[in-house]
């Protein structure tokens, strides 16, 4: 079990970017919050001379920081609890809550590639040489042994022009991303 300081920071270093990946994310920022709260509650010594006396403190105080309002500030008090930085936690809490949720960009290395490789093939007949040491570096060397293609210009229903590749591992039709994926 992580300790007040603990909880703190990590909820801290989870919402430093002002946004939040995924909602899991949030969700545990909230949930070292929430902790660190727990820390704070279960820090307190009840004093009272009769169990009702204890009680009657207690009783009212929330059980999860998102029940936390003003009108428990005295309560807190009553208590000796740190109201203020309850109210600290509260205040980032609602904080997190407004972050937007912004998913990591997928990872475009692939298709950059894929872009680089078509565009090279495109200036096959111009400069083979090039060309092929180009490819066989994109490739590799030995993948590249087994490696065919074949390329032709379109026209697309649109009017836009591209060169359409076709590439063949061992004799058979395959995508380019399976053969780049074959590089290891």
């Amino acid at each position: 079990m992580l300790t007040l300081r603990q909880n703190i920071n990590k909820a801290i270093e989870l919402g430093s970017k002002n946004y939040f990946t995924s909602k899991a994310q949030q969700k545990r920022a909230l949930d070292y919050l929430n902790n660190a709260y727990n820390c704070i509650k279960n820090a307190w010594v009840i004093t009272g001379s009769t169990p009702d006396e204890r009680y009657a403190k207690i009783v009212d105080i929330p059980n999860d920081l998102h029940l936390v309002r003003e009108k428990h500030r005295p309560l807190f008090e009553n208590v000796s609890m740190d109201s203020e930085l309850i109210f600290h936690l509260q205040e980032c809490r609602n904080h997190f809550k407004n972050y937007e949720i912004l998913p990591p960009q997928k990872n475009d290395d692939l298709r950059i590639l894929m872009d680089i490789i078509n565009m090279t093939v495109k200036h096959d007949k111009e400069y083979p040489q090039e060309s092929k040491r180009n490819l066989e570096h994109y490739i590799g060397k030995e993948l590249f042994k087994r490696v065919s293609y074949t390329w032709h210009f379109v026209t697309n229903s649109h009017g836009t022009k591209f060169t359409r590749v076709f590439w063949f591992f061992d004799g058979k039709l395959t995508k380019l991303s399976i053969i780049l994926a074959m590089r290891g």
